[in-house]
């Protein structure tokens, strides 16, 4: 009769502590698939517009860029320190554009961080931000070396217009 009691009780002992391990596994699962959720990148998080808008952005970036550079370099009025630090500070400029591009493919890449949905947008509204700031750096610069472009060759254009006028060609 005690052997039944002794049986009957570890058998509730027994099923109760496998129901605590199973519930534990359980929660540890859960744990865990959260945790693989937060690596993988929604789809729609992957295709915000605004990551789309980073690209694009870059590429206007590096379009203004060579443009620019080609342009100052084509009418030789630049020479020496002024067109080196025309180019220095493009190449500035696109270190930090590359940077953010790093940065949004470690946001949409799986495995690369674990953040959820908001988290990621909210990184990428911050990347469009930094990304936007340089288009605009870039087309205030670029515009502002091509006007001194355009007042270098008017001051030569009146130069060699005086020097014509008392015959000093």
């Amino acid at each position: 009769m005690y052997i039944d009691y002794a049986k009957k009780g570890y058998s509730a002992v027994s099923k109760g502590l496998n129901f605590i391990g199973d519930a534990k596994r359980g929660e540890v699962n859960l744990h865990g698939d959260y945790f693989a959720s937060l690596a993988k990148v929604n789809p729609k998080v992957r295709t915000y517009y605004k990551a789309a808008e980073i690209i694009s952005l870059q590429f206007q970036i590096l379009k203004i860029c060579k443009e620019t550079l080609v342009s100052l370099k084509t009418h030789d009025l630049f020479h020496g320190s002024e067109l080196d630090y025309v180019e220095r500070s493009f190449v500035r400029l696109l270190q930090s554009c590359n940077d953010t591009l790093e940065q949004l493919l470690v946001l949409t890449t799986d495995s690369k961080l674990e953040l959820k949905d908001d988290q990621r947008i909210e990184r990428i509204d911050m990347l469009h931000k930094k990304m936007t700031d340089d288009y605009n750096f870039c087309t205030s610069f670029s515009n502002d070396a091509k006007l001194l472009s355009l007042s270098k060759r008017a001051d030569l254009n009146d130069s060699k217009s005086i020097r014509a006028s008392y015959g000093l060609n």
